[in-house]
């Protein structure tokens, strides 16, 4: 057998850009948290049908090195009940997309991840994913958490961007605009691709790719400045919680995490 080389540094956080020795070499040793985007693909007002992928990705890589973690492969199915059968839109059931999530993650403790942050990037994936994570902690105990980054945002947006958030809104369209402009389409705007969402009605599919709350309108702003200081702070404030949370996952008086085996099949 060849002698092998001595590792070097690489600054390469994404799980499938890197080599599979390079991996072995890293993790848990070296690193013992993954990252996990995931998302759907949907109408998004004037932005892109895959903006629910291209944020958590992007927010995932920004955040890597800080947090000291790798970032696994994208999932971009999800459950799309409200708005999957507008133009474009993928919806996932349910039981079939926990299923998937939790065997995602289940093979990510198995490689060695002791910490797994799933960073949801659809509202409509939120309760499956906790039942995904739920289960894979109480199988393998591995640490996990999943992570909803607009709404721990939701305090800073009106601050930031002059209206609350929304689907497609204004929050989004400034996170798509700071990140991957040319997947913003300012020219097809038209204030009727807004609907109220309302706590009273649930419409299959809704009927506007835009949805507001409470009465109050998220049209989208085509400020890149604006745009860019948002991301900026999303960045900067979900780094700190995140941060926070690994911490305090990695104190020497945490239980190990590897000491629970998966079961060799479930009930």
């Amino acid at each position: 057998m060849p002698r092998s080389k001595p590792s070097t540094a690489s600054r390469e956080r994404r799980i499938d850009r890197i080599n599979w020795m390079e991996f072995a070499e890293t993790v848990p040793r070296q690193c013992n948290l993954a990252l996990l985007p995931v998302g759907t693909i949907e109408a998004h007002g004037v932005t892109s049908l895959g903006t629910d992928n291209e944020i958590p990705t992007r927010l995932c890589e920004a955040l890597a090195e800080r947090l000291n973690a790798l970032v696994a492969p994208t999932i971009p199915y999800g459950v799309t009940a409200h708005l999957g059968a507008l133009a474009g839109g993928t919806h996932v059931p349910a039981p079939e997309f926990t299923d998937y999530v939790a065997a995602v993650i289940a093979a990510l403790a198995h490689q060695g991840f002791q910490n797994v942050i799933v960073m949801n990037g659809h509202g409509g994936n939120t309760e499956a994913l906790r039942e995904a994570t739920r289960r894979v902690h109480e199988d393998t105990g591995v640490f996990v958490a999943v992570f909803n980054w607009w709404i721990e945002m939701k305090p800073y947006v009106e601050e930031s961007l002059g209206a609350p958030g929304g689907h497609a809104g204004v929050d989004e369209t400034a996170a798509m605009i700071a990140i991957a402009p040319a997947q913003v389409f300012p020219e097809r705007w038209d204030p009727s691709l807004a609907f109220e969402r309302r706590e009273s009605m649930a419409a299959f599919p809704e009927p506007g790719s835009l949805l507001y709350y409470g009465g109050r309108r998220s049209d989208p702003k085509f400020d890149e400045r604006a745009a860019a200081r948002f991301w900026g702070r999303v960045v900067e404030h979900v780094g700190e919680v995140l941060e926070d949370l690994v911490a305090r996952w990695n104190r020497d008086a945490m239980p190990a995490t590897q000491r629970r085996r998966a079961p060799r099949g479930r009930k």
